[in-house]
């Protein structure tokens, strides 16, 4: 379940549903549910006259962010087979990155990142603030403490890499 609010949502999604298209995993939210966009595989637009989803972005990946404009509040639930996240890794370019979280439980900064070593350099949440990291001191530091299930993220990378979630154990949320 991942809330949302009017206007943009940065999210993304941790489970291999059966039908990953745009209208279906986002048919529940009916009108309410605007534009969606990713980095690399462009946007769509509902037509929620017309019943139909149009754009060149078709379907959810897990480990991708998406921005979802919204017309009101409203619960996305998100069905399917949790992602393993050991043999799923993310591919990251220097600079920018969205990016979606995989584990089903939440985990610390620098532990989630930690695949990443000094080549990660800064990241940012919505609405829970941005951490830095410090790999001298062996360290992420700011208001962004864990990452969380169904959020999205800004990752700024000082060069190429791959993100290896580890598996962070707990209840599922």
């Amino acid at each position: 379940s991942i809330d949302l609010i009017s206007g943009w949502n940065w999210i993304s999604i941790n489970v291999l549903p059966a039908d990953p298209s745009i209208g279906n995993i986002l048919s529940d939210l009916g009108a309410a549910a605007l534009f969606i966009k990713s980095q690399a595989s462009g946007a769509a637009t509902n037509y929620y006259d017309y019943g139909m989803w149009a754009g060149a972005l078709s379907e959810f990946s897990p480990g991708e962010m998406y921005l979802l404009k919204m017309d009101a509040p409203a619960t996305l639930v998100v069905t399917g087979m949790p992602v393993d996240v050991a043999d799923t890794p993310i591919a990251l370019i220097e600079g920018w990155n969205w990016l979606g979280y995989l584990p089903q439980n939440s985990g610390d900064v620098g532990t989630a990142l930690a695949s990443l070593g000094s080549d990660a350099l800064f990241i940012n949440s919505q609405s829970a603030g941005s951490s830095t990291n410090y790999p001298q001191y062996g360290m992420w530091a700011g208001g962004l403490a864990s990452l969380e299930p169904g959020s999205g993220y800004l990752l700024k990378m000082s060069a190429d890499g791959t993100l290896v979630y580890p598996d962070f154990a707990g209840s599922a949320r």
